[in-house]
């Protein structure tokens, strides 16, 4: 971590973000969500691999890994949903969840720790994934493909609490069929990041199969909400500031 390596891959969003600009910036709008939708169906072609690459080494067994409900691989399909459906719900989630999700991901890359080798479908897909996943939204956002209002918002939060709530009764339920999952870190914090504050906060409850850790869910879910509305707030200035340059402009 840290290294020459993990620096251009933080930056890696920011190089795809301005070539795409460049080439797709006099396009039309209905030409920008066609590039948006093939580019994220190319992010879930990606997934698709890996998931592909992880059942051929576990020996052909199912595994919590090969269903696309982490945050990350989700948002693959949340932007995949946006672009075709142009919904600005999914837009909305995928700027205000999946984006800082995503960049968590690259800047704290210690998963990747776990491969033998960068040169692995698993571990290329970790890297192009996460890329394309901040690079596309930022590029929606740049190219006025994003719409974001208090109406919007509050849908989209809405539609996080049943996906949070959601995935602490899957992961506990697919224990019982001995299947190890972690969807939307429910369970447990990733290794290496600041949701382990919090894990070492609270305590592991057991109700017979079922796990809980209160205090944990309860801080993860208002650092969800906080940083929701953080990116919310980023959304509505550079919407601001956008629009201001654009009258200043008009009137010179």
């Amino acid at each position: 971590m840290w290294g020459l390596l993990h620096i251009i891959f933080i930056i890696s969003p920011v190089i795809f973000v301005i070539v795409l600009y460049l080439l797709t910036k006099d396009k039309n709008k209905e030409t920008l969500y066609k590039v948006g939708f093939y580019i994220s169906l190319l992010a879930v072609v990606l997934l698709i691999a890996r998931n592909i690459e992880i059942f051929i080494v576990d020996n052909y067994k199912f595994s919590g890994e090969l269903l696309p409900l982490q945050i990350c691989h989700f948002a693959n399909f949340v932007l995949l949903y946006a672009f075709w459906k142009k919904d600005q719900a999914f837009f909305a989630l995928a700027f205000c969840l999946n984006l800082p999700a995503a960049l968590l991901s690259i800047i704290y890359a210690n998963s990747l720790t776990n491969y033998t080798t960068m040169f692995s479908i698993r571990a290329q897909v970790y890297l192009w994934g996460h890329m394309l996943i901040v690079g596309i939204t930022v590029w929606a956002l740049l190219v006025d493909l994003i719409k974001i209002d208090k109406k919007t918002l509050i849908k989209t939060l809405k539609l996080m609490v049943i996906l949070y709530i959601g995935a602490i009764f899957v992961n506990n339920l697919l224990s019982l069929i001995n299947i190890n999952s972690n969807y939307f870190y429910t369970l447990r914090p990733e290794n290496g990041t600041p949701l382990e504050i919090f894990f070492n906060l609270g305590k592991t409850y057991s109700f017979g199969f079922f796990e809980i850790n209160f205090i944990y869910l309860i801080l993860t879910s208002l650092l969800g909400v906080f940083v929701v509305i953080v990116f919310y707030l980023l959304y509505f200035s550079f919407y601001r500031l956008k629009n201001s340059k654009k009258v200043k402009l008009q009137l010179t």
